[in-house]
């Protein structure tokens, strides 16, 4: 802001070194680094002044222990293949509490309130808490034999399937080739196209990758021996000659006693998510408007 021209000294008054004067100080007045100056002490004085009473409180303690020096050592070596030098470490202790400072710092000052990402982090970070205590504990044999009888169709091998098929771009044209198939080899047929036309023992996720899953279905379903079609794909139409067909087979449980593990991991952490989610609508009062009801799916209980 420029001084009113009553408080400049006057020409005629004021001597040389206090008109040089003054106008250093206009030109301070005007230079946006020293409004930034002042407005950067009217805040810290502010800040100062809502915490006045906290110099009374106990120090807030920042502990870092072997178990942290460990997480990030290991974490390190996942990244790098590698275990960090003696620097590297250094430099990695040193980042987590320069971290771990401004985290306190910024909770001190309210700055996770209203925060979506910090939101999400600290949900994600309670997920991979209850899967990590969901792993805790290992199932006996017994207990995971009786998880495997009562699921033994999830572990049976794959159906595989040996077949050609011929790529039209329009369905009329692969008609007409239905007909020519019986006096005229399927090599000789077919529109250009990069898909294969010879399939042998495959199973539906590597058929399903290349021609699509809304076919393959239709595959698996059709009688050995002769040709079928036209079947529609994302690329066309196909004709479809299967071969042979090998059935999925029940797996013995030495051969899937990983897998099995694994998938009683997966139930486990299921349960322990809903047992906790139900824990918490007990302890939280969830209140939603009636109209909004219908967008909240079940979290292991009612919302009011």
């Amino acid at each position: 802001m420029t001084p009113p021209e009553s408080s400049l000294p006057s020409a005629a008054g004021a001597s040389p070194v206090s008109r040089r004067r003054w106008q250093r100080v206009t030109r301070l007045a005007r230079d946006p680094l020293m409004h930034f100056l002042i407005a950067g002490a009217v805040l810290f004085a502010a800040y100062a002044w809502l915490n006045q009473g906290a110099g009374n409180e106990p120090p807030r303690v920042v502990r870092i222990s072997a178990a942290e020096v460990v997480w990030l050592k290991e974490t390190w070596a996942r990244q790098w293949q590698r275990p960090p030098t003696e620097t590297e470490l250094r430099g990695l202790v040193t980042d987590y509490l320069k971290e771990s400072l401004l985290a306190f710092e910024a909770k001190e000052m309210g700055l996770d309130e209203n925060d979506t990402i910090v939101r999400r982090r600290l949900a994600q970070k309670m997920e991979f808490l209850l899967q990590d205590t969901a792993r805790l504990g290992e199932p006996g044999e017994d207990a995971l034999r009786r998880f495997y009888d009562a699921r033994r169709d999830q572990y049976r091998s794959s159906a595989r399937i040996t077949f050609a098929q011929v790529f039209f771009k329009t369905e009329e044209g692969a008609r007409r080739a239905l007909d020519e198939l019986k006096t005229r080899s399927p090599a000789d047929l077919g529109d250009p196209s990069l898909l294969e036309r010879n399939f042998s023992q495959a199973d539906e996720q590597t058929v399903a990758s290349v021609l699509g899953p809304e076919i393959t279905g239709k595959i698996f379903a059709l009688a050995p021996g002769q040709w079928h079609g036209p079947l529609a794909s994302s690329y066309g139409f196909h004709l479809v000659q299967v071969s042979e067909v090998l059935a999925g087979e029940e797996r013995p449980f030495d051969q899937v006693r990983a897998k099995v593990l694994e998938e009683w991991y997966r139930v486990q952490q299921e349960k322990a998510s809903e047992q906790f989610f139900a824990s918490l609508l007990k302890k939280y009062d969830v209140v939603v408007e009636d109209s909004l009801k219908p967008l909240i799916g079940p979290l292991s209980g009612e919302v009011q």
